[in-house]
């Protein structure tokens, strides 16, 4: 039996998927229930209107990012990967979300109202990722860059690659987390020894 938090999970999937076939003027709550392939009558138990589901679009958004950073951090918890795999969760979204793309492609000015909105709880998602192993590094220390500017700075970078995407999304990665490293953005050594002995 699906759960609550499941369907809701496949009502917004199916949003996106309906945004990205007609755009969010056009769109109805049965083009929703469609391709969310649930009932009209289901969606309406969920959201009263188009206007509440697609407010609601931006905190599915950032918990399923949410969600795929603790998992890739689990799966490497190895503090000198941690800024590589920040960006990487960050810029392997929209390859991993097709219908995103296709959204910002039709329509622009929507794509653009829905960053604002979710720009900064992304922000903040992050800054919670890297501050273990980032609060220390020479970059911060030495006052050369905040956690919250870091993280900042990596959202707004994803951003732009959502709108100029590369060939490969992993060379630009490479490319930030070089610049990042010859920043001062790695943990100290003595941290990441003291991260790995509790770890094993």
């Amino acid at each position: 039996m699906a759960t609550r938090a499941s369907t809701e999970s496949r009502i917004f999937d199916g949003a996106l998927r309906a945004i990205a076939r007609q755009g969010p003027k056009k769109l109805a709550m049965s083009d929703i229930a469609h391709e969310a392939e649930v009932s009209v009558g289901t969606l309406y138990r969920y959201f009263k209107n188009k206007d509440e589901l697609l407010q609601s679009l931006g905190d599915h958004f950032v918990t399923k990012l949410q969600t795929g950073l603790e998992m890739a951090i689990e799966d490497n918890p190895e503090p000198a990967h941690r800024l590589q795999i920040v960006i990487d969760v960050m810029l392997r979204f929209w390859v991993e979300n097709p219908a995103t793309v296709q959204i910002g492609q039709l329509e622009p000015g929507f794509v653009v109202g829905y960053i604002k909105q979710v720009a900064p709880r992304l922000s903040a998602v992050l800054r919670d990722a890297l501050e273990p192993v980032l609060s220390e590094s020479a970059a911060v220390l030495g006052g050369l860059a905040t956690l919250d500017e870091i993280a900042d700075l990596i959202v707004r970078m994803a951003f732009s690659h959502y709108f100029m995407p590369s060939r490969d999304y992993r060379e630009f990665r490479d490319v930030l987390v070089v610049l990042g490293a010859s920043a001062g953005l790695e943990p100290r050594k003595s941290r990441v020894r003291s991260e790995r002995k509790a770890v094993g």
